[in-house]
């Protein structure tokens, strides 16, 4: 990870939180310094405690906007996806 300065990290919702998995993954890595876009699937609950929770795991770490994005539309969310990382300085509109 350490030739990353920005990671995008996307994730199911599962009760409210990341899942396990995605927990795992980012408490495995050295992240301080480093730029996280979050994103996520979700039934309705929208982020929920997602971004509490990354940055719990993750506290010398910034945390740029994030998307959440129902799981039934996901197909259908290139749109969204765009936009989101526009507004987060990703991808530059040209």
């Amino acid at each position: 990870m350490d030739e990353y300065d920005t990671l995008i990290v996307g994730t199911p919702i599962w009760g409210g939180h990341l899942t396990p998995a995605m927990k795992s993954f980012l408490a495995g890595y050295d992240l301080s310094g480093k730029y996280i876009a979050p994103f996520c699937t979700h039934g309705g609950s929208g982020t929920a405690q997602s971004v509490s929770d990354i940055r719990s795991v993750c506290p010398n770490s910034t945390i740029l906007g994030s998307l959440a994005v129902y799981g039934s539309q996901a197909e259908n969310s290139r749109g969204d996806v765009e936009k989101w990382l526009e507004q987060i300085g990703i991808l530059k509109n040209n």
